[in-house]
C-alpha cells in the first residue's frame, strides 16, 4: 500500500493499527506458559447427555403441542356438527318459508277473483270465462268482392297475353309480302281479309 498511498493517508495508518494489534496479540500469547488439562468427563457422553436432553424438551412441547391439537380438532368436530345441524334447519325453513309464501299468494289471488264474482254478481254481470284467447289471424282476410275483382283482371290480363302469344307464335304466312320474303317466289293469288270475312 506504501507503493500507492503516502505513510500518512488513513488506509495505510489502519493497516499499521491492525498489524501492532496483531503483533501485540502474538506477544501476549507467546508470554502464557502451556498447560494441559484433563479431565474425567467423557466428552461423548456429554453430547449424548445434552442431545438427550433437548429431545426430551422437544418430546415434552411436541405432547403438549399434540394435547393442544387434539383439543382444537374435538372443538372443530363439534363446530361442524352444530354448522350441519343448522345448515338442515336452514332449509328446512327455507322450504316452509316458500311453502307458505306459494299459499299467501294463491290465497291473495282467490280472494281477488271471489271479490271480482262477488262485485260481478251485485251488478247482475254474467260471470264469462274465456274458454280461447282470441287470435289475430296471419294473412288478411279480403272480401269477396275483392277477390273476384282481383281475379276478373288476372284473368284478362292473362288471356290478353295468351293471345298475343299466340298471335305472335302462329307460322301462318298472313301477306303476300311474308311469302315473298320467306320463299323468294311470286305470289299468283291471294285473297282479300275483307271478302274473306264476308
Amino acid at each position: 500500500m506504501l507503493t500507492k498511498f503516502e505513510p500518512s493517508h488513513r488506509l495505510v495508518q489502519e493497516v499499521e493499527q491492525q498489524i501492532a494489534q496483531a503483533e501485540a496479540a502474538i506477544a501476549t500469547e507467546n508470554a502464557l506458559p502451556v498447560k494441559d488439562e484433563t479431565t474425567d468427563k467423557n466428552a461423548q457422553y456429554e453430547w449424548a447427555k445434552s442431545e438427550l436432553q433437548k429431545t426430551q424438551v422437544q418430546w415434552k412441547a411436541l405432547q403438549a403441542r399434540e394435547a393442544t391439537i387434539v383439543t382444537q380438532e374435538a372443538a372443530y368436530q363439534t363446530m361442524a356438527r352444530h354448522l350441519g345441524e343448522d345448515a338442515i334447519t336452514q332449509d328446512d325453513l327455507l322450504s316452509s318459508e316458500k311453502a307458505a309464501q306459494e299459499n299467501y299468494l294463491l290465497y291473495v289471488k282467490k280472494q281477488e277473483e271471489a271479490r271480482m264474482d262477488d262485485a260481478l254478481d251485485e251488478r247482475g254481470i254474467v260471470n264469462v270465462a274465456i274458454a280461447e284467447h282470441p287470435v289475430a289471424p296471419a294473412l288478411p282476410l279480403w272480401s269477396t268482392a275483392t277477390v273476384l275483382a282481383i281475379g276478373l283482371a288476372a284473368a284478362g290480363a292473362a288471356g290478353t297475353g295468351a293471345a298475343f302469344a299466340a298471335d305472335y307464335l302462329d307460322p301462318a304466312f298472313r301477306t303476300p309480302e311474308d311469302v315473298l320474303a320467306y320463299l323468294n317466289s311470286p305470289v299468283l293469288a291471294s285473297l282479300p281479309r275483307g271478302r274473306l270475312s264476308a
